[in-house]
């Protein structure tokens, strides 16, 4: 009897110490993310393509609101670098990463951002808040790389004022 008391309590124990370390990488990994994710923003503020292209892994797929899909690393820069050649600036951009899922070699952040932009012949900046999905995946060096990322503003596009600006 004494033996399979012991035996069920190990497997308990192991159990809560395999949980327990699940919820630390978790919790590393929405670190880590955080952290890249500011990265990201200070790249987009500067403006600059190249440093914002890193996060990518070669075949991502990027789904913006409003936008058509864009495959590939190479497109994706494109696509950021048209935007900034049409005078879009960003002011600011902060991301909220709420939720950190690990899938095997794949991580998905849930989160919120907010932004601010300035757009020539816009007499003001707009500001623009919403929520996003992006699917990390883990390289075999450790690191991370966006695979798949949406977002969509919280604004209603059918709303007066349009982007942020219907208050």
């Amino acid at each position: 009897m004494k033996t399979i008391i012991y035996r069920i309590f190990s497997v308990l124990v192991l159990a809560f110490l395999l949980l327990s370390a699940g919820a630390q990488s978790n919790d590393d990994l929405k670190s880590k993310i955080e952290q890249m994710n500011k990265e990201m923003a200070k790249a987009m503020v500067d403006g600059n393509v190249q440093a914002a292209a890193k996060f990518y892994a070669n075949d991502a797929i990027s789904m913006p609101n409003g936008g058509e899909m864009v495959k590939g690393i190479d497109a994706i820069k494109k696509s950021n670098q048209d935007m900034m050649s049409q005078g879009m600036k960003f002011k600011s951009a902060e991301f909220n990463t709420i939720q950190v899922n690990s899938y095997g070699n794949m991580v998905s952040e849930i989160g919120t951002y907010k932004m601010k932009m300035s757009m020539p012949g816009a007499p003001n900046d707009m500001e623009d808040a919403g929520k996003y999905l992006t699917l990390w995946e883990k390289q075999p060096d450790g690191t991370l790389k966006i695979k798949v990322e949406t977002w969509n503003t919280n604004t209603n596009p059918m709303m007066q004022g349009g982007m942020g600006n219907d208050k």
